[in-house]
């Protein structure tokens, strides 16, 4: 069972994060959100930790898909992504497949350019759902959590959490850029609808 107390504790601990006076570049840290998850976590029940784990990743994907369908409208890639992704869920796909094809998903996309902001955004997205379907092959209760990271750019370039990719998508910028070039409430924007409605939303399915 989840315990909702620490949920609860966790999650406004993040709100404060979010509102601090110091806190300019809007960033809900990678320490904050893996304190989250772990509160997230049902030990009596791996599969459910896991499709939540996994849900959450993909509604962040979805809440941020219009980027990439701005730019490259009429491509199905993420939506194959994330069907891929329930697929894997399902069981009705091999992880190694899953894994080839999420591979080559992203460098098609990367293959295509990131120079302008448009392009940039898009990818990613791109990475968001990469990320999502590799997520989704490991279902050991503690994969994606490990209290030594306390940065989101430490994991660059290949192994971004996606909901942190997908922030980027939104704001423009990593947590490293400054904050001149940074849609910063975009990006608070997207933190607190993380918290606010993508994390409550999952937890009730």
């Amino acid at each position: 069972m989840i315990d909702v107390a620490a949920l609860n504790a966790s999650i406004e601990a993040a709100r404060c994060e979010l509102s601090s006076d110091d806190n300019v570049k809007g960033i809900l840290s990678l320490a904050t959100r893996t304190q989250i998850w772990k509160t997230m976590l049902d030990v009596d029940d791996i599969e459910r930790s896991y499709r939540d784990r996994t849900h959450l990743h993909m509604t962040c994907v979805r809440h941020v898909q219009f980027v990439w369908e701005m730019a490259l409208p009429g491509d199905n890639g993420v939506e194959e992504m994330l069907s891929l992704t329930q697929k894997l869920i399902d069981q009705t796909v091999s992880t190694d497949e899953a894994k080839v094809r999420s591979e080559s998903f992203l460098n098609d996309v990367e293959a295509r350019g990131t120079e302008d902001p448009t392009a940039l955004r898009a990818a990613m997205v791109a990475d968001a759902a990469s990320h999502m379907v590799d997520s989704a092959c490991h279902r050991d209760l503690y994969a994606e959590i490990d209290e030594d990271l306390v940065d989101d750019d430490e994991l660059l370039p290949d192994a971004l959490d996606p909901s942190y990719s997908c922030a980027v998508a939104v704001s423009g910028a990593t947590n490293s850029m400054p904050v001149e070039k940074t849609d910063v409430a975009a990006r608070r924007a997207f933190w607190l609808w993380y918290l606010d409605e993508a994390i409550p939303a999952v937890l009730a399915n």
